[in-house]
C-alpha cells in the first residue's frame, strides 16, 4: 500500500517542481488556445518540436506577478468559483446509507467548485457536494473531490493530473476515510488537432476545428486489496455553434480482470459549455456503464442514465472591483479553468 502512496507522492512533486520561465504578454496557455471552433490565422508553422511541445505544456507564466497588484487583486484573479446542481433524468430504486428504507428517488446534488489556476497550466481543484436527501447519499459518493496538476487545454499539448472522486467524507465514521489517495487516479492526456480530412467528413463548417485527446489512466488502488488498475481513453469534442458542442470518449481497458459491469465502454455528452467567469454551464452527459453494441460486457447504460448539470462561474474579479470601487474590465476574460470545447471527466 506504501508503494501507491509513493507513486503519488512523485507525481505531484514532478508537477510542482518544473523551472519557472518569464512568461509573455498573455498567459501561455491562454495565447495558444484558439476559439472554439474556429481556425487560428496568421501563425507560423514552424514544424513540430517534442521540446516545444513539453515547453508549451509546462511552462509558467510569471509576468503577471510583477508586484503592482495587491494580494486580493491577483486572489481574484487567479481563483475560479463555480456552483451548480445536478439532477438525474429518471429515478432509481436505492436504499438509504444504512442499506435499509429503498425506494424511488432521483438523485440530485448541489455543489460548490474553488479552484485555483495562479500557477497556469499548473492547477489544484476541490469540490464539496450536498446531497438533497442526504440520508440516501452512497457510500461511494463523496462529501468532497479534489484534484490538481498541469493541463493546458491547447491542442499539441500534455497533461498529468491526479483526481479523487472516492468516497471522501469530512467528518468520517468508523469505517470511513477521510480520504484515500491510493483511490485517486493519474491520468496523462495528449491534445491534439483532428486531421482536417476527417473534420471535413464530420463538420460541415469550412472553419471548424476539432480537438481529439488520447489519455492513459492509472489507480493504484481501485478496490480493497486490488492494484493498478489502468485504461486507456481516445475522444474528439466536436463544436456545433457558439459555445454549444458534444463530446465523446471510449475506453479501452487492457486487462479484463480489473473492469466491472460499471465501467463504461464510452461516455459522452453535449451542452451549452461557458467555462468563462460570468459564464455558465447547461450540459448533459452520461458516465453510465455504457456498452458497445459488439461487446460481450454485459453493461446496459442507456441514455436516461445520465445527468443534467446547471452550473454558474462568478466572476470573482469583477465582484472585487466592485466592492473596491474600481471600473470593471472591458474585454471578456477567457476561461482559466477548463477547456473552451467542452467538459473534463467527473468534472460534476
Amino acid at each position: 500500500m506504501s508503494l501507491g502512496r509513493e507513486l503519488v507522492l512523485a507525481v505531484f512533486l514532478m508537477l510542482f517542481s518544473s523551472t519557472l520561465c518569464c512568461g509573455e504578454d498573455k498567459p501561455l496557455y491562454i495565447k495558444n488556445i484558439p476559439s472554439p471552433g474556429m481556425k487560428t490565422l496568421g501563425q507560423k508553422d514552424k514544424g513540430w518540436s517534442f521540446l516545444d511541445m513539453l515547453e508549451r505544456s509546462f511552462k509558467i507564466d510569471t509576468e503577471r506577478f510583477n508586484g503592482k497588484q495587491s494580494f486580493g487583486e491577483v486572489m481574484a484573479r487567479e481563483m475560479s468559483i463555480n456552483v451548480g446542481y445536478t439532477t438525474a433524468v429518471t429515478s432509481m430504486e436505492q436504499a438509504n446509507s444504512d442499506g435499509n428504507s429503498p425506494k424511488e428517488i432521483v438523485k440530485q446534488t448541489f455543489t460548490e467548485t474553488i479552484g485555483f489556476n495562479g500557477l497556469s497550466p499548473y492547477y489544484g481543484r476541490v469540490t464539496f457536494y450536498q446531497y438533497a436527501d442526504s440520508t440516501y447519499q452512497q457510500g461511494y459518493e463523496p462529501d468532497f473531490s479534489y484534484s490538481f496538476g498541469v493541463a493546458n487545454y491547447a491542442p499539441d499539448t500534455l497533461s498529468i493530473e491526479y483526481s479523487n472522486y472516492g468516497g471522501n467524507r469530512l467528518s468520517p465514521k468508523v469505517g470511513e476515510e477521510f480520504t484515500d489517495l491510493n483511490q485517486g487516479t493519474i491520468t496523462t492526456t495528449y491534445r491534439f488537432e483532428v486531421p482536417e480530412t476527417i473534420v471535413r467528413f464530420l463538420h460541415p463548417d469550412d472553419e471548424a476545428r476539432i480537438l481529439g485527446w488520447a489519455s492513459y489512466n492509472l489507480t493504484p488502488e481501485y478496490q480493497p486489496g486490488r492494484w493498478w488498475k489502468q485504461w486507456f481513453g481516445l475522444g474528439v469534442s466536436v463544436p456545433i455553434w457558439n459555445n454549444i458542442s458534444l463530446w465523446a470518449q471510449g475506453n479501452l481497458y487492457p486487462d479484463s480482470s480489473q473492469t466491472t459491469s460499471g465501467d463504461p465502454d464510452f461516455t459522452y455528452g453535449f451542452g451549452y459549455y461557458d467555462w468563462s467567469p460570468g459564464g455558465f454551464i447547461l450540459a448533459f452527459s452520461s458516465y453510465a456503464p455504457n456498452g458497445f453494441p459488439w461487446g460481450n460486457s454485459g453493461k446496459k447504460g442507456d441514455f436516461m442514465d445520465g445527468s443534467v448539470f446547471l452550473g454558474y462561474n462568478l466572476d470573482l474579479e469583477a465582484i472585487w472591483n466592485f466592492f473596491a470601487g474600481r471600473p470593471s474590465r472591458t474585454e471578456p476574460k477567457p476561461s482559466k479553468s477548463r477547456p473552451p470545447w467542452g467538459p473534463r471527466y467527473m468534472e460534476w
